[in-house]
């Protein structure tokens, strides 16, 4: 097949959402647009829009990668580069299971990152990492994540770091904060000793990635909207 004939990366996504049959799971979708391009797509009809909440996300991906292609923030043949297999894999899984705000917005981010026209093939693996460990976090926990890329560093005078967090998750229920800071530092996005008095320390050398892929991509969105 040629160029002309499979179209690029992105269109083959857009191709993907408008084509519709239930019953795909997101890794087959994932292998048809990269293996056949779009004349795979029409024959077998794929459609991203699966489970619940999940035609919210995508049409909202779709956007985003449309707005990332106009800014010249993504390789246009992101799907002929290992970063951008398994980067949209790993997108694609997400939207197919556990899609929210704050996980979109990430995850969004690092496929940004991982595919953008200068990107080194190696640190992009770190980003596909990290989707790969957001993806088991639970909603609470990338709430209390969020929260914490917020906070970045506690101030010297916090006597109360708990009350600093909860004044971001909009809760204070302590239980459930020690136990969601547990997950957050068994996935090393924390660091362990963040909530100790002595430490003003917050997020490991992930975390810091995470927050400043985060940063790019909302400024990307400022800069596309004029805000």
């Amino acid at each position: 097949m040629n160029d002309s004939e499979r179209g690029s990366a992105i269109d083959v996504v857009k191709a993907l959402a408008n084509a519709a049959r239930d019953g795909e799971t997101s890794l087959a979708i994932g292998k048809t647009a990269f293996k056949d391009g779009l004349r795979g797509l029409g024959v077998r009809g794929l459609s991203l829009i699966q489970r619940w909440n999940e035609e919210r996300f995508g049409a909202a991906f779709l956007d985003e990668l449309e707005q990332m292609r106009r800014a010249g923030a993504i390789r246009e043949d992101f799907d002929q580069t290992d970063a951008g297999a398994a980067s949209f894999q790993e997108l694609l899984e997400m939207l197919g299971n556990k899609p929210n705000e704050e996980r979109f917005e990430a995850f969004c981010a690092l496929f940004m990152s991982a595919n953008a026209p200068n990107a080194d093939p190696n640190t992009a693996i770190v980003d596909i990492e990290l989707m790969h460990a957001l993806q088991g976090l639970t909603i609470g926990e990338m709430h209390l994540l969020s929260g914490f890329l917020k906070i970045r560093v506690f101030g010297s005078g916090t006597t109360d770091k708990k009350a600093e967090v909860a004044k971001q998750l909009g809760y204070h229920f302590p239980a459930l904060i020690d136990k969601n800071i547990k997950a957050l530092i068994e996935a090393g996005l924390i660091s362990g000793g963040a909530m100790t008095p002595s430490s003003s320390r917050v997020l490991t050398d992930l975390g810091q990635r995470l927050l400043e892929k985060t940063e790019a991509f909302r400024a990307l969105k400022r800069r596309s909207t004029g805000g």
